[in-house]
Formats: C-alpha cells, structure tokens, sequence
C-alpha cells in the first residue's frame, strides 16, 4: 500500500500572519506532527503545498503514471473538502447517493 501526507492551505484567510502563509509555517507544523506520531513514515511521502490545486496535481500525476492504485481520503474543514471537490472536478460524484 503506498499512502502520502499531504499538508496544504484552504483558502487565505485574514485572520492569519502574512509570513505564516507565505512560509507555510502551519503546514510545516502539521506535516511535523504527522512524522512525530508515525516517525517510519518516509519523507518523500509527504507533501506541503500551497494550494488544493497543487495537492490535485501531484494526485493526479501519481494516477496517471499507474505505477500503484491511488485513493485518496481529505479531511478537515468544509472548505477543504468543498473546495477538493470543486477544484477535482468532483461535483457530479460528491451529489450521487
């Protein structure tokens, strides 16, 4: 099973430091903590980037190279997931019952 982290911003949002999401310092944390409570997980499995549209690339890159199945699980806020599914192009599915 070939499973990757991905860290990555949801939308700008005022009420965070300029430097903070120009660093991707809460990202870098997480990602962090993420190696903290699994410390065997590889390094290059793991991904901060700065937009869900970068997250969706890498994806689908991975996808298409067909080198091992890939399924994705996104957690976290209702505008991470929405704006997943918008930018995945993901409308149609996300409304099937």
């Amino acid at each position: 099973m070939h499973i990757d982290y991905f860290s990555t911003i949801e939308f700008t949002q005022k009420g965070l430091d300029e430097q903070d999401l120009a660093q991707l310092k809460s990202q870098t944390d997480l990602a962090n903590a993420w190696k903290k409570l699994i410390p065997s997980f590889p390094d290059d499995r793991i991904h901060i980037v700065p937009s869900i549209q970068h997250a969706v690339n890498i994806v689908e890159s991975m996808r298409a190279s067909g080198e091992y199945p890939v399924d994705v699980l996104v957690t976290g806020s209702l505008l991470l997931v929405g704006g997943l599914i918008e930018v995945a192009g993901l409308t149609t599915k996300a409304l099937e019952v």
